[in-house]
Order: structure tokens, then sequence, then C-alpha cells
């Protein structure tokens, strides 16, 4: 069996046997194709030959995480990532019994020192919400991203990704269907918006659907010069560019704005939210793993006060605006 045929067998593995997710399985893939790469290239008999696993020895995948250190420059967290699809393929590859040993066993996991991740503060939030002008089709949009990244969370690739059909209205609140081709490592998951921030996103899907957008179209667009959209999907930088606009507006001072400190200051609003613990708090966000969410959460001791809701514990942000549109208060 050549390396092609095995390198499809073990997607196949990951994908039906681990339940993997396709965007998993070709990122595990491209990062072992860098291994072979390099040991052809580099470490293999006669450099230049093709690679022949069970001829692959502990050595030359520890001159391989040297190499990721030292000429690659990739963080600990990044040779972690290799090490252990390297470890992954080489576990199938005995498992299939085209090896009689798994020589990655024993190679030491680099070790990740977790970060906790930079939030805002709910007055700064109020304050950048307060650069907006809702009554012009750019600021719609604005508003309904904003509302979207501080009031459901949303990865800033499911915010650009987000179609017109992934949005459930029933004319009082809008449900957000994140699908698994959008959610990480496939994963779906529906979050909910109360009255209010429903209100400013229904206007702006409005706007959209008289355009011509249809289900399918992208929720956020990009705008030519003026006030007109184009119909293009906006991309990450782009929204983090729109973020940064207006706390740059608001004046908020951080050593670096991003739209995913809208994720964090969600993660750690929820946990004044009656109701949300950490395993409620998790599937709102679409974490696997409690331990991720734990790094949106750094202060875990005694609240000050427990809020009934969202829109309780948001009750100023509804009153920012005068001429709030009909039926944003309950």
């Amino acid at each position: 069996m050549n390396i092609a045929d095995q390198l499809k067998r073990w997607g196949e593995h990951m994908l039906i046997l681990r339940g993997m997710s396709r965007k998993s399985v070709a990122a595990y893939t491209q990062y072992l194709l860098e291994f072979i790469n390099w040991y052809e290239s580099f470490a293999g008999p006669g450099q230049g030959r093709k690679i022949v696993f069970k001829k692959v020895t502990r050595p030359d995948i520890e001159r391989y995480m040297e190499h990721l250190f030292y000429n690659v420059g990739n963080s600990n967290s990044t040779r972690k990532t290799k090490l252990i699809t390297i470890r992954s393929f080489w576990r199938w590859l005995q498992y299939e019994g085209f090896v009689e040993e798994d020589v990655t066993y024993g190679i030491p996991t680099p070790i990740v020192r977790i970060k906790l991740i930079q939030s805002f503060t709910r007055r700064e939030i109020l304050r950048i919400f307060r650069q907006v002008d809702i009554y012009s089709a750019k600021g719609m949009r604005d508003n309904a991203l904003l509302i979207l990244l501080a009031f459901a969370g949303l990865r800033v690739g499911e915010l650009c990704g987000l179609r017109i059909g992934d949005l459930a209205d029933d004319g009082e609140y809008i449900n957000v269907h994140i699908p698994e081709d959008l959610g990480k490592k496939g994963s779906s998951r529906v979050v909910e918006l109360w009255k209010a921030p429903s209100v400013f996103v229904r206007q702006w899907v409005a706007m959209r659907v008289s355009t011509g957008a249809t289900t399918g179209s992208a929720v956020f667009v990009s705008f030519r010069r003026g006030d007109k959209p184009t119909g293009r999907p906006l991309v990450p930088r782009s929204v983090d560019r729109i973020v940064k606009t207006h706390a740059e507006a608001a004046q908020v001072r951080k050593p670096a704005v991003t739209s995913h400190m809208f994720r964090a200051t969600h993660a750690s609003d929820l946990r004044a939210i009656k109701g949300y613990d950490i395993a409620a708090i998790a599937e709102r966000l679409g974490h696997r793993n409690i331990s991720t969410t734990d790094r949106y959460l750094p202060q875990r001791g005694r609240l000050k006060k427990e809020y009934r809701s969202l829109r309780e514990y948001w009750r100023e942000w509804e009153q920012i605006w005068t001429g709030v549109p009909d039926g944003s208060a309950e």
C-alpha cells in the first residue's frame, strides 16, 4: 500500500471510527504531510528518498520537533498539535499492523501555558454600542454584528459564515443556529437572543432581504464607499477592524482590541445569570471541553449579584438609544 492510500485510510479512520470533523481530518493530514516532506528532504536516508514508515525512528521525530522549534519558530501549542498528529498516525499504523512499534511513545509533549483571554467590562461594551449610528445602513449592520458577538458569544468565523437561513425568527425572538460546517470541530448549537437585541438583528436582516438577499445569503456583508452594501460576506479581519473602530471612538483602552474579546466577556457575563453553571456556559459557547471554558472565566469566586436573565443583566443596554423600534421592550 502506497503512502497516499495509507493517508486516505487513516483519514477515514479518524473521520468514521474516531468521529472527527472533516475540517480536523484535513488539518491533521496537512500536518502529517509537513512531517513527511521534511523527512524526505532533510532526514531521510540519503535525503530525497521516499519515506518508509517502519524505518522512521524516535530520534527522527525528536529532530523534527527541534526543527519546528529552531528553524520554523512554531509555538509550544503548534508543536504539541503536530506531535499529537504524528502520534495518532503511528498508533494507527501499529493498529493496522504496518509497523511493530509506536516510535512516538515517550517523546515529551510540549507544555502549553494557558493564558486567560482578555475581555471587556460591561461599561466598555455599553460605551462601544453608544458609538453606533443605528439609523444608517452601515450602522445597522455594525449594531447587529456587535449584538451577536456580545450577546450570543459567536466566534468571528461563525459570524462571517452565518447565513440568513441560520436565523430562526418567530417575530419576537431570534434563535441563531450554528450549523456543523461553521461550528468548531464540527459541532452545532443554537443560541437564543432575547427580544430587544432581536429587534435590531431583524431590522438588518429585513434590509438585506429588501436588496435581494435570500436564505442562503450571508448575514453580514461589506459596504462600498458611502452606505451601500456590496453583497460580499465580511471576513474576520474586517470584523476586527469594525470592532476596533468603535472601541477607539469609545476610548476603550486595551493592549489589543479584537472581536474575540466579546466572546470572552459573554462567557464571564453568563456566570452571573441564574441557571448558567459552567456546563451550560460551555454548551452556549460551543466548547466540547469544560477545560476550554475555564480559560474564559478568570474569576470563579463568589458573585456579587445573580440576575434572572441576560435581559435583566443588560437592562442598561436597552436604554442606550431613544426612539428604539417598537417591540424592543417586554
